[in-house]
């Protein structure tokens, strides 16, 4: 009963909080398709889903649809013909519906799509001007070059070593060049979206659940393009880090929930002074009118191979390594695994716990460990590529999150929390 209370109840406010958006969102004379239409088709998917009935879920999305294609028929007749009614609210609507239908099976999942579809609604401005004006030709040919390259050659490249002694995956390969791509992408998105002292920011934090090693290697990029942004860019370096620990903490939660709750304490402190920093560097961040941006590639694919191709021989050298390892060195490999791949090494850590195969403590010496090895990369990163200043003013940042998780892990270990 709790359950289904509770799906009902993030039903409603998710067609609530859509729908007042979608009815300050039109002109005077369109009678959209409002606040209180939005809760009920919300309301409809979650009863739809909750009820369980083939006819009845049918029956349902007929009369729902039927009802947006209705209702936008109706717009058009009524309003003027100067007003580009547009059908983005009758596509809210139907997101809305399939939204609460998902809701009883994947709360989590919905309230994420919700945000989302809330958060392109409201920028709707800002994405027509990125759409017209900042995403030239040059950039979409770019843009879809890399598109072709993901969907039609990386999967037919071969996802095995292809050299004697087993240490070229040209798949891998591949996933590191998209992966980087993929950083820089939103980068460029994020910087003529928001401007360049949050959209640095939010490069960092969404670079950082992709690779936060890769948003280490490209801050001497964005030193290069943006130096007027230096705590905007010590904030992404800062966010990309915490976007690595709560991914940890989610693989962990899939993996072995039990283990979840043996490391979250520490990591939960780490993550709450990283943002407290972030917040802090961007508040100090001078520059908050800046200037139209100039022309811009979409990607830079000099910076893309360079980098690829360093974390790749990296990655050789730490596999050449491990084969000079004892599997019984379970800490030395988390270790030198954690230096650039720290979510294989968290992954693994979770099965091998959740198979009784290493006790609670052992579990979290290796992921500590790991977590440390990452921690020092980082260090290595910013002092080989970025000014001497900048890598000692964030080394001093990321020592400080590093020292409070140390710091939070004692005080729990001594008091038995």
């Amino acid at each position: 009963m709790q359950e289904n209370l509770l799906s009902f109840v993030i039903s409603f406010f998710i067609g609530l909080l859509i729908g007042i958006e979608r009815e300050h969102s039109h002109q005077e004379g369109i009678q959209p398709i409002g606040v209180r239409t939005f809760i009920l088709f919300a309301l409809l998917g979650t009863l739809s889903a909750t009820l369980h009935e083939l006819a009845l879920t049918l029956t349902i999305s007929i009369f729902v649809f039927g009802i947006i294609l209705l209702g936008y028929l109706q717009s058009t007749r009524t309003t003027r013909k100067e007003i580009d009614v547009g059908i983005t609210t009758e596509v809210a609507a139907a997101i809305i519906f399939c939204i609460g239908y998902i809701i009883p099976s994947a709360n989590l999942l919905a309230i994420i799509i919700s945000a989302l579809v809330l958060l392109v609604l409201i920028e709707r401005q800002r994405l027509h001007i990125l759409a017209r004006k900042k995403f030239k030709p040059h950039a979409i040919e770019t843009a879809i070059i890399a598109v072709i390259f993901t969907l039609g050659i990386l999967p037919i490249l071969p996802n095995h070593t292809v050299d004697p002694w087993g240490l070229l995956n040209p798949y891998d390969f591949g996933i590191l060049l998209v992966t980087i791509a993929a950083i820089q992408f939103v980068g460029f998105v994020s910087i003529r979206l928001f401007g360049e002292r949050f959209g640095i920011a939010v490069t960092g934090l969404f670079g950082g659940f992709i690779s936060s090693t890769v948003v280490f290697l490209n801050l001497h990029r964005l030193l290069q393009t943006h130096p007027k942004f230096k705590l905007a860019i010590m904030a992404s370096a800062i966010l990309a880090n915490l976007a690595m620990m709560l991914e940890i903490l989610a693989i962990i939660l899939i993996a072995s929930p039990n283990l979840f709750l043996f490391i979250i304490k520490p990591i939960l402190v780490m993550s709450v002074i990283s943002i407290i920093f972030a917040i802090t560097l961007l508040h100090f961040q001078k520059g908050k009118k800046h200037a139209e941006l100039p022309p811009a590639d979409l990607f830079n694919w000099g910076s893309i191979f360079k980098t690829a191709f360093f974390i790749g021989f990296i990655l050789i050298i730490i596999a050449i390594v491990k084969r000079f390892v004892s599997p019984d060195g379970l800490l030395i490999i988390s270790f030198i695994g954690g230096l650039f791949e720290v979510h294989g090494i968290t992954l693994a850590t979770g099965l091998l716990y959740l198979n009784n195969q290493i006790t609670n403590s052992v579990a979290g010496s290796i992921l500590y460990a790991a977590l440390l090895a990452a921690y020092i990369s980082k260090f290595i990163l910013l002092w080989v590529t970025t000014p001497k200043k900048f890598a000692f003013m964030t080394s001093l940042l990321l020592l400080g999150v590093l020292a409070s998780g140390g710091i939070a892990y004692a005080v729990f270990m001594i008091n038995g929390i």
